[in-house]
């Protein structure tokens, strides 16, 4: 047999010793007749065994023979089950699933290769490298225990990589000198710098399916106490707290407790974290040692100010009193590893103090620590022995529950823990990499000890931050008979869709692709291996398409545009860190929001029609009062939906119009009809401003505009589009009608109007795409604008369109702009070098 990899083979082996403890656990609930428990065991077996295939259907004939026994036993008790036959699912287990499973065991335990030369550690950061990252003191801790326990080590960063040539440009250092050298992969990463797998880079995600990984990251702050909560054991230590997904959720926390403390959901060292005590009407804020005293109003402003109330940035926590007797904060620190036995323990506990001016007692803040015995005597006298003792045990007991709950992959931990005015325990945070100023050798000796652990036992860790799907139908690559795709070009562009939307501007994009020497295909989110990282991409071949297997695209054309809608918010993760068309979150923005930073501009404002956020219904009657006739809308939407057009006829008749369905209202009639909107939503009031045709139909002038191949906004079309309804411009999908501009000017005004009419267009549109892209800090390249044109020729905005504007018979006129420009990002894009990061995990 041939011999293979040893890392790869340990981890097959790992695996099947896994699924066959499962088969003997699902043989004694069959035997009982436990139905549900058989089916769950089951599942899991099912899921195990298929995550070996691909691996096993690389080696000689004799592991496929075995390897298609399985499938066939595995496929006997799947209808042994639905039939509830237990006697049969025992007998293939028996005499077919558990023989065969062994014999793989035992074929592959024959292929395993002892290697000859050092275990190699490689010290991973994505962004930098971890040598600018780390202290010396730490470096030269892991340096120096990688040479007592025998092991080579060097660092690297994803810029290190070459996977072609699978080579690493690795850092090592010595007491001599610092030098690069190029080196095979190593045998296991210890990364720092943890991230969920839909933040991880592309390269990140490559190497973890080629080379053992140390570390998987806990996620956010929010995910831990949620699944303690679920789980309930050690729930009782967490601090109550609260997300501040709006104002009112702060206010109300104060209101109730006085006392809070703001503090990031993805905060690490102390930082960005205040105290909050409200007195009265006043608000005093602590920001480590500054303290200051603001108003209410004051307050709302310094909330702004930091973005407190920012896409679920910050949480608000119950204050716990934790002081020493000379009124200084203090927590403990409890650094927890494993060590070379896979096994957790105690690398260091220690107090953490701070200043009595301060409400933070972070060493990396200013802080001291000193001998964990002395201090809890000192502090808490007689029951100083009980609390350490508590201490110890609590940090060992917890740290296994939750290694527990994200399935034994965690290998280091930072529990701060502190101790209240009552003597009760809490738990403040948990983190993936805390700090070891004072003790680097003693957290060498375990990362070290923990790395050769995993590697010289093949143990393939993952865990709920690991994994990645979509849909039911998600795409796996592993089980497919597709082609693989074969690089025709330089570049691929991939054309990200909704499912089931491919129309003639999917098409037109794979001529013009053709045509700018770049390869294309569409894709939906479920034709995404997460796992594998390969996409089931559709090709345009001899005027059909074909569907290929092929890895993701360096550079996408969305044109799905879901950013930050959360059903696809992890679309738009896994494939971060390759340039995209579109930044721009959310669906349909705020008309509110736009009209208020575009009327800020002194350029732009007069193109903006008077509008007024409707608080009360006095506000639609200022309006009437002021202007006549009005149009009422939703804050957000699209399609003219909830658009009203109201003209005042008489003192007490006003005609209503939505959509075809027309009314007279009296005043009150009119009161209470918008009364009863208006608490359904928020709306604007604005100034109608009639734009028709000489037959009296409503119209507007869509500018259709993208960025070209310089990165320059250009036009796709201006056209006019032309409503049947009395004041809203209707989809051509529900009647409405779209023409020439040229010949629309023509007949409308006349022939000598035309050139002024594009030359004021576009000198409106260019200038205010410009002013609006510097208005959000997200890359926008497409844009549509509805204007209106009044009695004096004069252009007014109605709306901008930065969600998905339509494309209906100009599609090909769109894929000569954004092709292009897809070229252009990418070449942009892929020049720039990453910024350093400055903190150390």
């Amino acid at each position: 047999m041939t011999s293979k990899n040893l890392q790869q083979i340990k981890q097959v082996i790992n695996i099947t010793n896994t699924v066959i403890d499962a088969v003997e656990h699902l043989q004694k609930q069959l035997k009982a007749k436990d139905f549900k428990n058989s089916v769950v065991i089951f599942s899991s077996i099912v899921e195990g065994f298929k995550s070996l295939e691909p691996i096993l259907k690389s080696l000689d004939n004799n592991v496929l023979s075995y390897n298609k026994k399985i499938n066939k036993a595995i496929l006997l008790i799947a209808k042994s089950l639905e039939q509830y036959n237990f006697t049969k699912s025992i007998e293939v287990i028996q005499f077919n699933l558990s023989p065969n499973l062994k014999k793989i065991k035992n074929l592959l335990g024959e292929t395993i290769e002892y290697p000859t030369s050092k275990l190699t550690i490689g010290v991973y950061h994505d962004m930098v490298n971890p040598v600018d990252l780390y202290t010396e003191d730490r470096i030269n801790a892991l340096v120096h225990e990688a040479e007592i326990q025998d092991t080579s080590i060097f660092f690297f960063s994803s810029s290190d990589v070459d996977f072609d040539a699978k080579k690493i440009n690795g850092l090592f250092v010595t007491k001599e000198e610092r030098a690069y050298q190029e080196v095979n992969f190593p045998t296991i990463v210890h990364n720092i710098g943890l991230t969920q797998k839909q933040r991880q880079s592309l390269t990140e995600r490559k190497l973890r399916r080629e080379i053992l990984f140390t570390s998987f990251s806990l996620g956010n702050k929010l995910f831990l106490p949620k699944i303690m909560l679920e789980n309930r054991k050690f729930a009782e230590l967490l601090v109550p707290f609260k997300i501040i997904n709006n104002k009112d959720i702060l206010l109300n926390f104060l209101n109730e407790n006085n006392t809070g403390v703001i503090k990031p959901i993805l905060g690490r060292q102390g930082q960005r974290i205040f105290f909050v005590n409200k007195k009265e009407n006043k608000y005093v804020i602590k920001d480590h040692k500054k303290e200051f005293i603001l108003s209410k109003d004051a307050f709302n402003q310094w909330v702004d100010d930091n973005k407190i109330v920012s896409k679920m940035q910050f949480m608000i926590q119950r204050y716990v009193k934790a002081r020493t007797k000379e009124n200084k904060p203090f927590d403990i620190r409890a650094h927890m590893q494993k060590n070379k036995e896979g096994k957790w323990v105690i690398t260091k506990i220690y107090p953490r103090i701070g200043s009595s001016e301060s409400i933070l007692s972070n060493i990396s803040r200013g802080g001291y620590t000193e001998d964990l015995k002395e201090f809890l005597n000192k502090e808490f006298s007689d029951d100083g022995e009980k609390h350490y003792n508590d201490l110890l045990k609590l940090s060992t007991e917890l740290t296994e529950h939750l290694d527990k709950l994200y399935n034994f992959s965690l290998d280091e931990l930072g529990l701060d823990i502190t101790i209240d005015e009552n003597g009760r325990f809490w738990l403040h945070e948990v983190n993936n990499g805390p700090q070891s100023t004072y003790h680097e050798k003693e957290r060498a000796v375990n990362t070290i000890g923990y790395a050769k652990y995993v590697a010289e036992n093949g143990i393939l860790n993952t865990n709920q931050y690991q994994k990645l799907s979509f849909s039911k139908n998600q795409f796996n690559s592993t089980t497919t008979q597709y082609p693989y795709y074969q690089k025709t070009e330089d570049m691929r562009i991939g054309m990200l869709v909704p499912d089931n939307e491919v129309d003639e501007l999917t098409v037109a994009c794979a001529y013009v692709a053709t045509y700018e020497r770049t390869d294309l295909f569409y894709f939906a989110p479920s034709d995404i291996d997460f796992e594998t990282m390969l996409i089931r991409g559709h090709f345009y071949k001899n005027n059909e398409w074909k569907s290929e297997i092929v890895e993701y695209p360096d550079v996408i054309y969305d044109r799905l545009r879901l950013r930050g809608v959360s059903k696809y918010q992890k679309i738009y993760e896994e494939l971060e860190g390759i340039p995209i068309t579109n930044k721009f979150y959310g669906n349909s923005i705020s008309k509110l929001d736009v009209y208020e930073k575009l009327s800020k501009v002194n350029e732009i404002d007069h193109y903006i029609i008077p509008y007024r956020k409707i608080e009360r219904i006095k506000d639609v009657y200022h309006f009437i009062d002021k202007y006549g006739s009005i149009i009422i809308k939703p804050e957000v939407g699209s399609f003219a939906k909830g658009v009203h057009y109201v003209e005042m006829i008489n003192h007490d008749d006003y005609l209503v119009v939505e959509g075809e369905n027309k009314r007279h209202l009296s005043d009150g009639e009119m009161t209470n009809y918008f009364r009863g909107l208006i608490k359904k939503g928020t709306f604007i009031v604005q100034k109608y401003i009639k734009t028709r045709t000489k037959e009296g139909n409503p119209f507007d002038i869509r500018a259709h505009m993208i960025k070209n191949g310089k990165g320059e906004w250009d036009y796709a079309i201006i056209y006019p589009r032309i409503g049947y309804k009395f004041a809203t411009i209707s989809p051509l999908t529900e009647g409405g009608q779209i023409g020439n501009l040229k010949g629309f000017i023509k007949r409308t005004y006349s022939d000598r109007e035309y050139d002024n009419f594009i030359k004021s267009i576009k000198e409106m549109t260019k200038s205010i795409a410009v002013n609006f892209e510097k208005m959000f800090e997200h890359n926008i390249n497409e844009l549509a604008f509805d204007i209106a044109i009044d009695g004096d020729k004069n252009l007014h905005l109605i709306e901008i369109n930065v969600n998905k504007p339509g494309v209906l018979y100009h599609e090909f006129d769109v894929a000569k702009l954004v092709i292009p420009y897809c070229k252009y990002i990418f070449k942009k894009e892929k020049g720039l070098e990453y910024e350093k990061h400055n903190e150390v995990q």
